[in-house]
């Protein structure tokens, strides 16, 4: 399933969300959402991007990502953590839980995939950073038993959207990494390219989650210049994007 970007008036990156009382989305490279500390930082390009969301910027909550697969229950004591700057981001992890409404929780990406979870029947939402040291540390997989073991959610009920992320198409791997998702990597012209979408798209099958549950807009980062900033190519200059969810 691909969808659009979204229009001035949108809310929602996802069809699948766009009925429910949630906010999911993620940025374009119009705003560079890197912390306000580190180089092209823009406090005002979160602030406009998260206004047009009808979400107020000072709540934003953010962690300090690590490659990791470290999941943090967030509460609506820790609204603003991480809003602009580093220093008070909510803590060192890749994932966040929320159940409070009106706590906004985001994160950055630049190549690697942004996760958005949400349970209607229990009125949960959750978002994830993966990049293929999260992913072999089980990041999708671990944030499916997150929010079931917090919420009492069952992995058939999820909804699930995948962010923009770095494709097959683009994304080149050293024989160390290839060999660690060897089913999803493929050989062209002797180089080794890894799928992450797919290999994300199977740790949340093995949790419990239906393919026809995950909604993905197939765009490639490295591929779309135009739409998205990418590490791999742009290297140490490039911005960031925020993918954001909001239970209302």
């Amino acid at each position: 399933m691909t969808v659009k970007l979204m229009e001035e008036n949108e809310v929602h990156a996802f069809e699948s969300f766009s009925d429910h009382p949630v906010v999911a989305s993620f940025s374009t490279r119009d705003h560079n959402m890197r912390f306000r500390e580190d180089a092209q930082g823009s406090e005002n390009d979160r602030a406009a991007f998260l206004e047009r969301l009808g979400i107020p910027p000072a709540g934003l909550v953010c962690p300090d990502q690590v490659h990791s697969a470290n999941i943090l229950l967030v509460s609506e004591e820790m609204s603003g953590r991480g809003a602009v700057c580093r220093e008070n981001a909510v803590g060192r992890a890749d994932g966040m839980l929320v159940k409070a409404k009106s706590v906004p929780l985001g994160v950055q990406t630049a190549d690697c995939a942004s996760l958005f979870f949400y349970d209607p029947r229990q009125g949960a939402a959750a978002i994830a950073h993966v990049g293929w040291r999260g992913l072999y540390a089980g990041m999708p997989e671990k944030m499916v038993a997150a929010i079931c073991n917090n919420f009492l959610s069952r992995p058939r009920d999820l909804k699930i959207g995948l962010g923009p992320m770095i494709r097959r198409c683009c994304y080149e791997v050293g024989q160390d990494v290839a060999f660690l998702f060897q089913k999803h990597v493929s050989t062209r012209k002797g180089k080794k390219y890894l799928d992450l979408a797919r290999a994300i798209g199977s740790s949340l099958r093995q949790a419990g989650v239906k393919k026809t549950q995950i909604e993905d807009p197939g765009f490639c980062t490295s591929c779309r210049s135009d739409l998205f900033y990418s590490y791999r190519r742009e290297g140490q200059s490039a911005g960031r994007m925020l993918s954001v969810i909001m239970l209302q």
